[in-house]
């Protein structure tokens, strides 16, 4: 179950035993109007010793959530047992001591069989104490099996009704830790938990505990009252509804957990203290009867209030254990460093791999400014090496290298590089862009405004020296044309390739300022 705190889980029931306080101070001063004597000699200790031990095991069972209905059996079998063990000539304090081992041995029992197969503990309990009580009266015969000597005791048992005090308050501020709640209430059904029938460890320790603890004490109580009456009872005397009223009005969860610190205690003065009042007032066995159910229904009501205010103020839900999802990291990640100074950047992995991941292998050397970007190597991811192919999509036009944007789509499908390689660029200058002379293909024949003249491959007419060039160049054919480039000496440059026509408008027949107008006169070499 989830972690609540302790004071917001106890709050509302804090508050219930407030009111439960008021209750309990009328009606003592109720009791002591009707008749002040029943204060003495200890008689009111008496009853609330018996009951107290009664009310605090079954409210010990509810807050594991493994309700023992067996207590009022339990409690007979003791008595019965320690009647016994006086009159066979045992000592007070080791028939004591012997009857309480075992109520807690048929606790112990009935404790195993709820938390090694996980059946509802009211079940198993109910069943096993019709056994309890049908053993009982068949070894008894039904008869009173009375006590003589020591055994008999009417003083003495304000001691006993402290210990029950401290015991029901001890138990229900130990049940108040957090660990303690969370390990004994895993029987409570919880948004989110596993099925009830389902087997836990956890079950069975809340089993042990409340089971077994709850005969223990109802098999003090069984010793007590067979004291107080001098004779061990064969049957049960309708002990469990006296303290099921007194625990539900105290406050005490029949789901189990929920509960808290002075409730059982006041409960148990509250009925015990009305069941006198009537037995002075003269009531008859049926009204006392009713009262006690009506206070039942009382306690019943204030539980289901309670438990109302719980889920708001403190809700309970079951934690299933960390899973990382599908595709997850199987670790936490670690904290990030700190902001790294103005001026630097931390080394690379900073941040450790996940927990479960390997690491990479050894940090990078830091360095002491911006990082810098690193040009791509062979079979880093789209790199595409020179002189091969790299795939475009289909019917994507594609242009041959240097054409300008505009042009219509010469062909379609992969840009291959031709064989060879293309040729390399221009070496690098430390000055501006270099300008040239562009030159344009020449127009074929009868474009308008393009004068006739001769065209390359005519028969140069007579009388034209021989060997001399004759006509222009090819139709569509470039001829590279030298440029300057600032910083080398005024050296001609011829460029590598074709110049292209710019993109962005027509050329313009003149250099920026500084560069020369024209090339040097004895470029091109001429034959």
């Amino acid at each position: 179950m989830t972690q609540v705190r302790p004071m917001r889980e106890l709050a509302p029931h804090l508050v219930w035993e407030a009111v439960l306080l008021l209750a309990a101070g009328a009606v003592i001063a109720g009791l002591y109007n009707a008749n002040s004597a029943v204060f003495n000699k200890g008689g009111m200790w008496a009853g609330i010793a018996v009951l107290g031990f009664a009310a605090c095991g079954l409210a010990l069972s509810l807050r594991t959530a493994t309700p023992n209905l067996a207590i009022a059996s339990v409690a007979v079998l003791a008595g019965w047992v320690f009647a016994e063990q006086v009159n066979d000539g045992t000592s007070v304090a080791v028939a004591f001591i012997v009857a309480v081992l075992a109520a807690g041995g048929v606790g112990l029992l009935l404790a195993l069989l709820v938390g090694l197969t996980a059946l509802p503990a009211w079940a198993v309990t109910l069943g096993g104490g019709f056994i309890v009580a049908t053993s009982v009266l068949k070894a008894t015969g039904g008869r009173l099996v009375p006590v003589t000597g020591d055994a008999r005791a009417s003083t003495g048992f304000g001691l006993w009704a402290t210990a029950f005090v401290v015991v029901s308050i001890a138990g229900a501020v130990l049940f108040a830790l957090p660990a303690v709640r969370r390990l004994l209430s895993a029987n409570r059904p919880v948004a989110g938990g596993d099925d009830p029938a389902a087997w836990r460890p956890a079950k069975l320790v809340g089993a042990l505990v409340g089971v077994t603890g709850s005969a223990v004490l109802a098999g003090v109580s069984g010793v007590l009252s067979v004291r107080l009456t001098s004779a061990a009872a064969f049957t049960e005397s309708g002990q469990l509804p006296y303290a099921l009223a007194a625990v539900l009005l105290g406050g005490v969860s029949v789901l189990g957990r929920r509960a808290g610190v002075f409730g059982v205690v006041l409960g148990v003065v509250i009925v015990d203290g009305v069941r006198r009042w009537q037995a002075i007032e003269g009531t008859d066995a049926a009204t006392a009867m009713l009262t006690t159910g009506v206070l039942a229904v009382v306690g019943l009501i204030a539980v289901w209030l309670l438990e109302l205010i719980g889920r708001r103020v403190a809700p309970l839900s079951a934690t299933a254990p960390a899973v990382a999802p599908a595709g997850a990291f199987p670790g936490p990640f670690p904290a990030p460093g700190p902001f790294p100074a103005p001026g630097g950047f931390p080394a690379p992995g900073g941040f450790g791999a996940p927990g479960g991941f390997p690491q990479s292998g050894p940090s990078p050397v830091p360095v002491s400014g911006p990082p810098v970007f690193v040009p791509p190597t062979s079979g880093a991811p789209g790199f595409v090496p020179a002189g091969t192919s790299s795939p475009v999509p289909a019917n994507q036009p594609t242009y041959p290298p240097g054409s300008p944007s505009g042009i219509p789509s010469q062909s379609t499908g992969p840009v291959s590089a031709p064989p060879g390689g293309y040729p390399p660029p221009p070496p690098p200058t430390s000055g501006g862009p270099a300008f040239g002379q562009p030159t344009y293909p020449a127009p074929p024949p009868g474009t308008p405004g393009y004068p006739a003249g001769p065209q390359y491959g005519a028969p140069p007419p007579a009388g034209y020296p021989p060997g001399a060039q004759y006509g222009g160049p090819p139709p569509g054919a470039m001829i590279p044309q030298p440029w300057t480039v600032p910083g080398a000496g005024g050296s001609p440059q011829v460029p590598s390739q074709p110049v292209s026509p710019p993109v962005s408008g027509p050329p313009s027949a003149e250099p920026p300022p500084g560069y020369p107008q024209t090339p040097p006169p004895s470029w091109p070499p001429q034959n």
